[in-house]
């Protein structure tokens, strides 16, 4: 009983973290996920650190900063796709 239980949880911790877009391994995602923009004004400088990352639009950014400049100058809903490279 205690064994099918757990299996159970294990089963359930899947699901739920698959729905969250949880990161799996180090560059990639499950789903998209939504950049942090928030913070950002108008016409922020980005760090040059490499960092890239894939958005929804097919485009590798050079980080997260860069992406959230596309999405304040076109106002387009640019999510994160994965890590790295598109």
């Amino acid at each position: 009983m205690a064994l099918h239980l757990w299996m159970v949880t294990l089963t359930l911790a899947a699901f739920l973290a698959m729905d969250r877009g949880v990161q799996v391994g180090a560059q990639r995602r499950i789903s998209p996920k939504m950049p942090i923009c928030e913070h950002m004004a108008e016409s922020p400088k980005c760090p040059q650190t490499p960092k890239p990352i894939c958005g929804t639009d097919g485009v590798t950014y050079r980080n997260e900063c860069h992406l959230c400049v596309t999405r304040i100058k076109t106002q387009q809903d640019i999510q994160i796709k994965k890590d790295g490279k598109c």
